[in-house]
């Protein structure tokens, strides 16, 4: 088994709390059985320059590394940060980073 980690903002760009993270949560537990959710802070710089730095939601998951697994996973992340309006959304596969751009 390998771990998923995804760093999930927990309030939008107008200070509301997201929901969306514990949407998340659920359909990793329905696929994968569990995941571990504890809270940490995100920095990070879009494109444009500008600093965010916000709460987030660090949600951990043991998954088979298969090409079916890792695509549930980046789609799951795309469909709830598109739903959240980010503009990106942090995963780490395996220990190998990678920035989901959404906008």
């Amino acid at each position: 088994m390998d771990i998923a980690q995804i760093m999930f903002p927990k309030y939008d760009n107008q200070g509301h709390k997201l929901t969306t993270p514990k949407m998340l949560e659920k359909e990793l537990c329905q696929k994968f059985g569990g995941c571990t959710v504890y809270d940490g802070n995100g920095s990070w710089i879009n494109n444009k320059g500008k600093l965010y730095a916000e709460p987030v939601s660090i949600i951990q998951t043991a998954y088979k590394n298969t090409v079916k697994n890792k695509t549930f996973i980046k789609k799951l992340i795309v469909k709830y940060g598109k739903l959240s309006k980010q503009e990106a959304v942090f995963l780490s596969l395996n220990n190998k980073a990678k920035i989901i751009n959404l906008k």
